[in-house]
């Protein structure tokens, strides 16, 4: 399956009254779907964490925990539908002689942790990398469970500290990615690379910083990322510094989309705007909010879930009195950024031209009521292909997550697009928005995030 987003412009050849909007995740109803209530979580719980739905096992999350003497541990939750969570109570670690649902207390920082669906070990299949001591560096753990963890080996797999939430995936050219930050260069983000998850690269190289479009005091906490086609999307910890702190420990953690084609160059979708906000300000979610590592991709749905309080970033701020919990929030497949007709004016857009391959053209697009999308081929020297022009384009209307595009000839008939040939895709939409254009063969059930992009 290709398919086209609209994160940036690289495939866009015009636009004519259009604008570019966000589709913010939905957040639940029923919000927190756990607080931290249990005696040796101290009121506090963030996301420096993982959630994984793999297949044929619970909904998974592991977050992080932190007592009077600054000390973290790993704990771990499940669920069979991910809205209703139990902490089991599993004896691998005890406090003042009570069972916990702790699964690591090694002092681990900053866990992500994978559900590694390539690997044969069974005793693989989950890989976790957080900063640990000794040497406060980043250590590899692996696992056939996701809550009994084994050392990679007794060092460091990457020689820095990270002292913030990472990011873990695994590409599908089977390189493992791992996001973090090195110590002594501010809150910014670094990658490093491994083939076999026990072997990364020696420099970590730095990939996402701030820029001039970002107003003072402003830092990156940390990123979140997971492969979706051959994109990897980002949830990037945004930390606003209150300007009256030089300490730099005061201030408030958010959220921004952002998106990357290689890994090494990442761009946010909506600078400045987050992409997950803090609730209302009398609301337990009104401070820091904290995306877990990688979405979960369901069928018909993408889950982020965060961590979130009403208190800001400070000094040691996880061990003030507070409400802490679990939230989720819910998008729909490809509707991340969208181009959208302005002003009660008909919107266009022609693609750049490409070579037309097998399969049909599906767009993902929501009309209000009256409104419609309309679509055309043109060929490479941008005139519409006889009968697929836009007065045949049989028009889509209302809210299509994938509705394919098919034209009317004179006869009746419906005309397909010559396979082989350069062509260009025309849209026109009257009050509607469009999130994404793919094509893909009719009945091919290729999963939605994995996907070759134009």
């Amino acid at each position: 399956m290709r398919k086209l987003l609209f994160f940036d412009n690289q495939a866009v050849q015009t636009l004519t009254n259009m604008k570019r909007v966000m589709q913010k995740p939905v957040k639940y109803s029923d919000n927190p779907l756990f607080a931290a209530d249990l005696p040796w979580e101290k009121g506090n719980l963030t996301l420096y964490g993982s959630v994984i739905k793999a297949k044929d096992r619970p909904f998974q999350i592991w977050y992080s925990i932190i007592d009077e003497k600054w000390h973290f541990y790993l704990s771990y939750a499940e669920s069979d539908d991910g809205i209703h969570w139990q902490k089991p109570e599993l004896g691998l670690f005890r406090i003042d002689g009570q069972k916990t649902n702790i699964v690591l207390d090694g002092d681990p920082h900053g866990p992500a942790i994978l559900y590694d669906e390539k690997e044969t070990r069974e005793d693989w299949r989950y890989k976790m990398l957080c900063g640990a001591k000794p040497g406060n560096s980043i250590y590899a753990y692996h696992s056939a469970d996701g809550i009994n963890w084994v050392p990679v080996w007794r060092y460091p797999v990457i020689t820095t500290g990270p002292d913030c939430p990472m990011g873990l995936l695994r590409l599908t050219d089977g390189r493992y990615v791992a996001y973090h930050r090195v110590f002594g260069t501010g809150r910014r983000v670094f990658r490093s690379e491994s083939w076999d998850f026990i072997h990364w690269c020696n420099e970590p190289r730095l990939v996402f910083e701030p820029d001039t479009g970002d107003p003072p005091l402003t830092q990156f906490y940390g990123l979140g990322s997971a492969a979706y086609g051959n994109y990897e999307l980002g949830t990037l910890w945004i930390y606003h510094v209150d300007p009256d702190d030089p300490s730099t420990m005061c201030g408030i953690q958010e959220t921004e989309l952002a998106y990357a084609r290689s890994g090494y160059n990442w761009h946010r979708a909506m600078q400045g705007v987050p992409f997950l906000s803090q609730g209302s300000p009398d609301s337990w979610e009104s401070g820091n909010i904290q995306m877990s590592s990688s979405p979960v991709f369901l069928d018909h749905e993408i889950r982020y879930y965060y961590a979130a309080t009403e208190v800001r970033h400070a000094r040691h701020w996880e061990l003030l009195p507070q409400r802490a919990g679990l939230g989720l929030a819910t998008i729909v497949p490809d509707r991340f950024i969208g181009l959208a007709s302005t002003g009660g004016k008909t919107g266009g857009l022609v693609t750049m031209a490409f070579k037309n391959g097998l399969g049909s053209f599906y767009i993902n697009a929501a009309a209000a009521s009256g409104g419609q999308v309309r679509a055309a081929v043109l060929d490479d020297a941008g005139l519409p292909l006889t009968g697929m022009d836009l007065e045949h384009s049989c028009p889509i209307s209302g809210d299509n997550g994938c509705v394919r595009l098919t034209w009317q000839s004179e006869c009746g008939l419906m005309v397909t697009v010559p396979v082989g040939q350069q062509i260009r895709l025309q849209l026109e939409l009257s009050s509607a928005t469009l999130y994404a254009i793919s094509q893909q063969v009719d009945g091919e059930n290729d999963r939605y995030d994995r996907f070759t992009a134009w």
